[in-house]
């Protein structure tokens, strides 16, 4: 079962969206996530979250049973939506409207994919990249010049790549650019890691280097 979580951020662009909402089996907002599913003219099956954010006029709009207020104040909205998603027994989570605006929030919601790891697979969407934990390797079938990142959240070791024009073999990664803008040359490309928080960017985009 595939959900679209739609957060409270900045949108992708309408060809996304709806594009992941075509794929998704039921479609949730996190909190003021309504709105902006709403103005896009998605209409979402449920929304989560503390319910501060999201307008009356989205209250006026959806059912009533499609509200599910969480008053926790230890946990974000988009926690609570993905804990209301793996509830419901969903086992991949499609999240978009996670980044934008706010540094802080868009850090914060990027660590949900370490929060959840042993939860369904999640997937933080916008357009210009598909962003994954790689939890021991990770393949990526991309076409040739597609812009690949790897990211780690601390420290990573045991780093290995193939597939990609600038390669890591049993490398150290620390929370730094070193892995920044890569590119693949050969799909499917792969990430392994042997231990740490890696996050892989997967560009929905080709910029060859020259």
């Amino acid at each position: 079962m595939r959900a679209l979580l739609i957060a409270n951020g900045e949108t992708p662009s309408p060809a996304l969206l709806a594009a992941l909402a075509a794929e998704a089996d039921v479609v949730v907002a996190a909190d003021g996530g309504a709105d902006k599913a709403l103005a896009l003219g998605i209409v979402p099956h449920a929304v989560v979250g503390d319910l501060d954010s999201v307008t009356e006029a989205t209250r006026n709009s959806l059912p009533a049973d499609s509200f599910h207020p969480v008053d926790d104040r230890d946990t974000t909205d988009l926690e609570k939506a993905i804990v209301w998603c793996m509830a419901a027994g969903v086992t991949r989570i499609d999240i978009v409207g996670a980044g934008g605006g706010r540094a802080d929030h868009a850090l914060a919601n990027l660590s949900v994919l370490v929060e959840f790891r042993d939860g369904p697979e999640l997937h933080i969407a916008d357009d210009y990249f598909d962003i994954r934990l790689v939890q021991g390797t990770a393949r990526i079938d991309a076409p040739v010049g597609t812009v690949v990142s790897l990211v780690a959240l601390g420290a990573c070791t045991g780093v290995t790549t193939s597939g990609l024009r600038w390669e890591l073999v049993d490398h150290p990664l620390p929370f730094s650019p070193y892995g920044v803008h890569n590119e693949v040359v050969e799909s499917p490309a792969m990430v392994t890691v042997a231990a740490g928080d890696l996050l892989l960017f997967e560009g929905r985009f080709i910029e060859k280097h020259r």
